[in-house]
C-alpha cells in the first residue's frame, strides 16, 4: 500500500546494521539529515559489531542495538523488547540504507506505520523493493558507496556536509594518551599499518609478509615509525610483525572509537578495505588503500572529501562473488616497493600535524 512521504519528518529511523566501514560511510548522510531537519529526532538501528561507533553520537537521539545474531531470534524476549521500543517512537520516515532482507526486516518491525524508502529493483536484494513506499536509484551499479548512500537523502534536500565524529570518552582516550606519553620519542611520521581483515574477508588481505616488508621500507625511507594496528583476534600476529620489523611498534589496545582517536594522531594509514580504513578517512587521516584485484576500489575506496586517498589496485579489480571468494587466502600483488613509493609520496605531500 502506498503511503505519502513526509516532507518534514519529525522522527527518522536509519537502517544500516553493519559493517563498521558501511556505518562510517553513512555518517555523512546523517550529518546532512541533521542539517536539513535540525528539530527532528533521528534514530539508528545497528548490529552490535558496529554499535560502538554510534553510541553517544551527538546527532542521534536513540541507537537501537540488535540483541541477536540470527533474525529468527526476533521472537525471543530481547527481540520483542527491541521491536516494542522502536515502535514506541512512532517514526514518520524510515531510510533503509541496508538494501537486504535483514535490513528491510528491521525497517518493517521497528518502523511501524512509517513511510519506508529504499532502493529500486536491481539495487535492492531479495525483492525487498516490494516493501518500500518510495524508491531511490543510485547513479549506476558500480558507484562508490558514499555516493550511493547520498542518493537516499539528497531528494530530501539534505546538504552534502562533513560527518560529525563520534565522541571520545575517557575509556577511548586513556590507553591512547598513555601510549602517546610513553612513546613521545618515536620519530615522525607515524604510519599505522593494519594488515588484517575479518575471517570472511580473508580474500581482501594482502600477503602479511609483503606488508611487513613494505612497513620496513616505509620506516627506512621516511625515518619515521610504523605502528602495527590490531584487533582482539590479531594481537599475537601483530606482536610478531612489530617485533620482526625494524622501527615498528605494536599499537596500544583500543576500543573502536579509541582506534579512531589513535588514527587522528597518525600521518598515514596503510591497509586493505576494512573498517579501520574507513575510520581513518572519517577522522581525516590520509589513506593508502591496497585493493589488489579482488575488491573494486570504485565501490569501496574512501572519497577525497577531507583526507588524501590513494588506491593501489589492478586495472581489472572487481568484486568477487561468494562462491569465488570461498577458500581464497591473501593476495600477493603488488610488490612491497610499489606500496613504499606510494607511501613516501603521500607523506611528502601531507599537511604537518
Amino acid at each position: 500500500m502506498l503511503r505519502p512521504i513526509p516532507s518534514e519528518p519529525r522522527r527518522i529511523l536509519i537502517v544500516r546494521l553493519g559493517s563498521l566501514g558501511d556505518v562510517a560511510r553513512v555518517l555523512p548522510a546523517l550529518a546532512g539529515l541533521k542539517a536539513r531537519f535540525p528539530e527532528a529526532d533521528i534514530d539508528w538501528v545497528v548490529q552490535k559489531k558496529a554499535a560502538a561507533l554510534l553510541e553517544g553520537h551527538p546527532q542521534l537521539d536513540r541507537v537501537f542495538v540488535v540483541p541477536f545474531r540470527r533474525w529468527r531470534e526476533v521472537a525471543s524476549r530481547p527481540g520483542r523488547e527491541l521491536v516494542r521500543a522502536m515502535r514506541a517512537r512512532r517514526y514518520d520516515l524510515v531510510l533503509d540504507f541496508q538494501g537486504s532482507m535483514k535490513g528491510t526486516f528491521a525497517a518493517l518491525l521497528g518502523g511501524g506505520r512509517a513511510a519506508r524508502v529504499g532502493w529500486v529493483p536491481g539495487h535492492a536484494e531479495e525483492g525487498t523493493w516490494l516493501l518500500f513506499h518510495g524508491h531511490r536509484r543510485p547513479p549506476g551499479h558500480r558507484v562508490n558507496r558514499h555516493l550511493r548512500y547520498r542518493c537516499l537523502v539528497d531528494w530530501l534536500g539534505a546538504p552534502d556536509v562533513p560527518p560529525v565524529l563520534p565522541p571520545f570518552d575517557e575509556g577511548d582516550r586513556a590507553p591512547v594518551d598513555r601510549f602517546l606519553a610513553e612513546r613521545a620519542d618515536l620519530p615522525r611520521p607515524w604510519v599505522l599499518a593494519y594488515p588484517w581483515t575479518s575471517a570472511p574477508g580473508a580474500h581482501r588481505r594482502w600477503d602479511p609478509a609483503r606488508m611487513g616488508r613494505a612497513a620496513e621500507g616505509i620506516a627506512e625511507r621516511t625515518g619515521g615509525t610504523v605502528l602495527v594496528g590490531w584487533g582482539p583476534a590479531e594481537e599475537e600476529e601483530a606482536r610478531v610483525m612489530a617485533g620482526a620489523v625494524p622501527r615498528a611498534v605494536l599499537a596500544p589496545p583500543t576500543t573502536v572509537r579509541g582506534l579512531a582517536y589513535l588514527l587522528r594522531n597518525c600521518d598515514l594509514f596503510v591497509g586493505m578495505n576494512t573498517g579501520p580504513m574507513h575510520l581513518a578517512a572519517l577522522v581525516g587521516t590520509p589513506v593508502l588503500g591496497i585493493f589488489g584485484d579482488r575488491t573494486d576500489p570504485r565501490l569501496h575506496a574512501p572519497l577525497e572529501w577531507h583526507a588524501p586517498v590513494r588506491v593501489i589496485a589492478t586495472d581489472g579489480a572487481r568484486e568477487l562473488r561468494s562462491r569465488e571468494r570461498r577458500g581464497l587466502g591473501p593476495f600477493e600483488w603488488p610488490e612491497p616497493e610499489v606500496v613504499v613509493e606510494a607511501a613516501v609520496e603521500m607523506l611528502e605531500r601531507r599537511p604537518r600535524r
